[in-house]
């Protein structure tokens, strides 16, 4: 049976994907997130003066954040605090108007705002 290229990539250098623990209000959870992905995670987490436990509460907590599980929730807090320090301009999902991301805040700006 011939192999497809993902599984040929994954036996020479093994899954990209990494598990890690996460403490959260509830308890203990795990996500996956790519390698480039946790070094994100920790270059904001860095940024902001908080941990990774700190930041996924956060996130998990946020009650704009629309997506089902806490892995997704995470990727997207990711991409859109990196987004928003581009400047780059993007659509804005449901309403399809053009919108800039520079103005969103971080989870550090809320955290602050609610103080």
């Amino acid at each position: 049976m011939p192999t497809t290229r993902r599984s040929q990539h994954t036996a020479l250098h093994g899954s990209s994907l990494v598990t890690r623990n996460l403490r959260l209000g509830r308890g203990r959870t795990s996500i996956r997130l790519e390698r480039l992905e946790w070094a994100a995670l920790d270059a904001i987490c860095n940024a902001e003066g908080v941990d990774r436990h700190h930041f996924a509460m956060q996130v998990d907590r946020d009650p704009q954040r629309r997506e089902k599980t806490l892995t997704s929730r995470v990727r997207s807090a990711i991409l859109s605090y990196f987004v928003a320090r581009s400047g780059l301009i993007v659509l804005q999902p449901g309403n399809g108007l053009a919108a800039s991301l520079s103005a969103a805040q971080t989870p550090a700006e809320r955290e602050e705002s609610r103080n």
